[in-house]
């Protein structure tokens, strides 16, 4: 039956264009506004997976897209300089212009400061017990290497919260810091 047919292909083209619709909805979305992501790893321990970071028991943050010039403090998601598409999280430490004394010798090569180039920033690990990799081992980050802001943390219930206004733990060590530039 010709009619039943024609119903049918107008049915599943109605289907289709809502599904299609709702695709590009989203990519607009994740490319242009945020996304949620899964935190790995201790590296930004206590202030992000401060307890056992099994699968299921890690936190995830919304990180937004949304045009913003990165401030010390913010927590930002970035590709690694030294693994391509690989994201990392780490804490702004240093904006273009400051003298930061780097927490670790590495990229550096020991230097006992550094100031932030222009369209640079340092970042740095919370847990500065871990081996994560940040300014420390690979230098000045380009602002363009960022992904986004990381805006909120959205699970575990219990420890959603705004995470811009969280503050980097106090270092116990004499060398790092910043000197306003």
């Amino acid at each position: 039956d010709m009619g039943l047919h024609v119903s049918m292909m107008a049915g599943l083209w109605a289907r289709s264009k809502i599904f299609l619709g709702c695709g590009c909805a989203s990519l607009l979305w994740y490319d242009n506004i945020g996304y949620v992501h899964t935190v790995r790893g201790q590296s930004m321990k206590p202030t992000l997976n401060p307890g056992p970071t099994r699968a299921l028991l890690r936190e995830r943050v919304w990180v937004s897209k949304l045009p913003h010039t990165p401030q010390r403090g913010d927590i930002v998601v970035f590709r690694s300089p030294k693994h391509g598409q690989r994201l990392a999280m780490k804490r702004v430490s240093g904006v273009e212009g400051d003298v930061v004394r780097p927490s670790k010798t590495g990229k550096t090569g020991g230097e006992a400061s550094v100031v932030v180039k222009p369209g640079h920033v340092w970042v740095e690990a919370d847990n500065h017990e871990t081996a994560g990799r940040d300014s420390n081992e690979y230098g000045q980050l380009h602002v363009k290497m960022i992904v986004g802001r990381v805006t909120w943390l959205v699970w575990p219930w219990e420890r959603i919260q705004d995470m811009r206004r969280t503050e980097a733990p106090v270092r116990t060590w004499e060398s790092g810091g910043i000197e306003e530039g």
